[in-house]
């Protein structure tokens, strides 16, 4: 996190609020963009290395705004889940509508955005873009082509229980997913495609995947794309990079994955808008 980063918050009812930091340009230049990070399923804006990450797409020349979802569970705290009831509630639903209300803010400062999602997080980026005339572009980062990837009876015992146990695997900590979450997906199964999604959109995406991520298969970056214009698409396999690539929590030193996956996006932006 630079000297230059801003932070402030988006209600978006009487309820929730998205929590919010920027990274403002080291060095704004006609190549600048605004980009929005979404993080993935439990994680945040201040997890691990995404504060450096996005710090060093500041000092490539790019704004860069980072979100805490309202119902990610990660409240005024910023770095633990001290809103569990929250977590337990969050569809796609609410953090798409979360992302379209934080683009139409003055914050925000541009009518042309590019959308940087990771893992859950370029789900929410596909569906936004399809929604939102701002979107001029997206990359996801070991991103799922579907959000829902249970067996039957993994359903079945989510159904039965009324809820599901989410094991927060560096904490140890036990989350809980309501059963309206699951009934929510199958419910809007058809609007939740992010495939579809981002062909709809027609902007150009990069799909970017760790070969080794144990956690989504890189196959999915390829059904990501599968129904995006040729032209718009590309995909990129970091050999040997797993789902955060090489990024933990709490942040340690910048991992050759990340630093690679940096290369990728600012010479995809440097190409697509070389003005």
């Amino acid at each position: 996190m630079s000297n230059n980063t801003k932070h402030f918050e988006v209600p978006i009812d009487e309820q929730r609020v998205v929590r919010a930091s920027v990274d403002e340009p080291m060095s704004p230049t006609s190549r600048s963009k605004v980009i929005v990070f979404i993080p993935g399923f439990k994680g945040f804006k201040d997890w691990g290395g995404w504060p450096w990450f996005c710090g060093e797409l500041a000092k490539a020349g790019h704004r860069v705004h980072r979100l805490n979802p309202s119902m990610c569970g990660v409240g005024p705290s910023l770095d633990s889940f001290d809103e569990p009831e929250r977590f337990a509630q969050q569809t796609l639903g609410h953090d798409v509508e979360d992302l379209e209300t934080f683009l139409l803010r003055p914050e925000v400062g541009s009518d042309e955005v590019i959308l940087l999602g990771h893992s859950r997080g370029g789900i929410v980026a596909a569906l936004t873009a399809a929604a939102s005339s701002q979107v001029a572009g997206v990359i996801t980062m070991g991103t799922p082509d579907a959000l829902l990837r249970l067996s039957d009876e993994e359903i079945e015992e989510w159904q039965s229980r009324g809820k599901r146990e989410v094991v927060n695997a560096r904490t140890g900590e036990v989350l809980y997913q309501h059963l309206a979450v699951l009934e929510d997906y199958l419910d809007q199964e058809e609007f939740y495609n992010a495939p579809q999604a981002l062909a709809k959109a027609a902007v150009p995406v990069l799909a970017i995947h760790g070969e080794a991520d144990p956690s989504v298969e890189s196959s999915c970056a390829t059904r990501l794309l599968e129904d995006v214009d040729s032209d718009l698409a590309r995909k990129v396999l970091i050999a040997g990079a797993g789902h955060t690539f090489g990024m933990v929590h709490p942040f340690s030193d910048p991992s050759p994955h990340a630093e690679q996956m940096l290369e990728v996006i600012t010479d995809w932006l440097q190409e697509k808008w070389p003005r």
